[in-house]
């Protein structure tokens, strides 16, 4: 008999970024043996790593034959890969300047990797018993007041679709499949517009930014024994600023 998902590995995508490396931190605190799927080494020693470009399907259907094969179905699939485009002066790139290729390499970044994964990996997890798969979207996909631009907003819609769809398909095999949309989140390496995030501070209840360590929390929840029953939602962690 397959293991209980919470005894199983947990995988996390785009694992070597900000978010990606606290919710994989977050997720070794909790006892999860984590292997991290990215195109650079993981920022801390010792975690298991598999080199893969997220958006060539080759190579992910490579990287993930091997995987299953190795190791059998992940209990927990956490998809933090993400990117927008910004100008030198940190500002989102104008609609009007964003042609169709940078358009579409949004969309693969934010939104087609993580159809090559779930399409993959929630299928092996349903097999195996179950899972919990979360894939980390952005508030920017329930409003147009967004300062990361129309295309990565549009992609990260998209995401939110992904989930409810896979939820749905999959809920009965015992995969709960959902999202988590952060805000602003506090980090001194993003080059965003100063004067952008102070207008978005002063727009959010909480008053401040959020922490990759909050948005890793909610993470380590849905993907958890804990959670028994949510599924299909997208969590929105923006301190408010939505409500």
């Amino acid at each position: 008999m397959s293991a209980p998902a919470p005894e199983r590995y947990a995988v996390v995508a785009g694992g070597s970024g900000f978010l990606g490396a606290a919710a994989a931190e977050r997720l070794r605190v909790d006892g999860r043996e984590v292997v991290v799927l990215d195109r650079v080494a993981p920022r801390r020693p010792g975690t298991a790593w598999a080199q893969v470009e997220l958006t060539d399907e080759t190579a992910v259907a490579q990287a993930l034959d091997g995987l299953l094969r190795e190791r059998g179905a992940p209990g927990a699939l956490v998809l933090c890969q993400g990117w927008s485009p910004k100008g030198g002066d940190g500002r989102a790139v104008p609609e009007d300047q964003v042609p169709p290729e940078l358009f579409r390499r949004v969309l693969d970044v934010n939104l087609t990797s993580c159809y090559l994964l779930l399409r993959t990996l929630v299928p092996a997890m349903a097999a195996a018993g179950g899972g919990r798969a979360v894939a980390v979207g952005s508030a920017a996909a329930h409003t147009g007041r967004t300062t990361a631009g129309a295309a990565y907003a549009a992609a990260k819609a998209g995401v939110a679709s992904l989930v409810r769809t896979f939820a749905v398909r999959y809920g009965p095999d015992g995969v709960l499949v959902n999202g988590v949309a952060p805000g602003k989140v506090a980090n001194p390496a993003w080059p965003d517009d100063p004067e952008a995030v102070a207008r978005y501070r002063e727009q959010i209840p909480a008053g401040r930014l959020g922490e990759a360590d909050e948005l890793a929390d909610v993470i380590a929840f849905l993907v958890s024994p804990r959670n028994t029953y949510l599924t299909g939602q997208t969590v929105i962690v923006d301190g408010g600023r939505l409500a």
